[in-house]
């Protein structure tokens, strides 16, 4: 499949890093150059009802047991799923939610940030961040240098302009230039699949990738003409619609093809058994569904079944 890339050379540095990333500043801080939301600060929820688990503490690192802090990195731009406040500085969105919960679990006090896509690896790697939370698939690359624990569940959408003049499905998309966010399971995985599947192997035009860095970006240059259509998880592109007064169409993805998304701490990490423990405790509580309701994603959910270390 063919992808395009805007501002090339800027891009492409981005993407080498985000083929193993995917959403620096703390919370209390601004955010600077960051796409903001409409929800307001009341839905950053503290999640004082939840006690610490004593069998997460146990497994935590000493240095946490110690520090009881931990900073946990988002990706921005990508409300419901992570964005942050209108007033630049509270990261909020069902990402958010899940890790100030978790960190609850673990007795821990959360300081949340959010970056860019490419951002996160590097700095989980530095350091920087010691956990991180972006509904991140997982891929051969990012499993070489990260631990991921399972978390959610992801699907696909295709927004078109208003009206769908071009009278467009997610199977009709060949040869036309498609906005994704870069890294994301779009990007990496349904949107090859489907250009494979409806096009190439049909002797068709493959279709053309559009990689931005965030979705607010890729919504953008859908307005503007430059993509023709644009492919996120459907909760991303029905919350725009809803809250952002964005002039488009969502359309459903004909294919049943869906992710799992992983929280990630680097590979090896002792951390690692902690955060395993720590989401089976969570999803235990009625506080891991109440999240996914109170965003308007109860479908994704991640059933017990799934729960643990993710492989590739």
């Amino acid at each position: 499949m063919k992808r395009v890339q805007f501002a090339a050379a800027a891009l492409a540095s981005m993407a080498a890093v985000a083929s193993l990333s995917a959403c620096s500043t703390p919370t209390d801080a601004v955010q600077a150059g960051q796409p903001t939301g409409g929800a307001s600060l009341e839905q950053a929820d503290t999640f004082s009802q939840i006690q610490p688990d004593p069998q997460v503490q146990a497994l935590l690192p000493a240095d946490l047991q110690q520090s009881k802090k931990i900073t946990m990195v988002l990706s921005a731009g990508a409300p419901p799923t992570s964005f942050v406040s209108g007033d630049g500085k509270t990261s909020l969105g069902l990402n958010a939610d899940i890790g100030r919960a978790l960190a609850r679990v673990m007795g821990l006090e959360p300081t949340l940030v959010s970056v860019p896509l490419d951002g996160i690896i590097p700095g989980l790697q530095s350091k920087k961040y010691g956990m991180a939370l972006a509904s991140m698939s997982a891929s051969p690359e990012r499993l070489e240098v990260l631990d991921m624990v399972a978390f959610t569940k992801g699907g696909s959408a295709v927004a078109v302009p208003a009206g769908n003049p071009e009278k467009l499905t997610s199977s009709s998309l060949c040869g036309l230039q498609v906005g994704v966010a870069v890294g994301s399971f779009q990007a990496t995985t349904r949107l090859p699949k489907l250009s494979d599947d409806t096009c190439e192997s049909q002797g068709k035009a493959a279709v053309k990738a559009v990689e931005l860095p965030d979705q607010s970006q890729v919504l953008q240059a859908m307005a503007s003409g430059r993509v023709a259509a644009v492919m996120a998880d459907g909760p991303v592109l029905g919350y725009a619609q809803k809250t952002q007064g964005a002039k488009f169409e969502v359309l459903k993805d004909d294919s049943s093809l869906t992710s799992t998304g992983g929280m990630a701490v680097v590979k090896g990490s002792e951390f690692t058994e902690a955060l395993v423990k720590a989401m089976e405790v969570l999803h235990g509580r009625p506080e891991y569904q109440q999240i996914y309701d109170k965003w308007g994603m109860p479908g994704y959910a991640l059933p017990a079944a799934e729960l643990g270390r993710l492989k590739g």
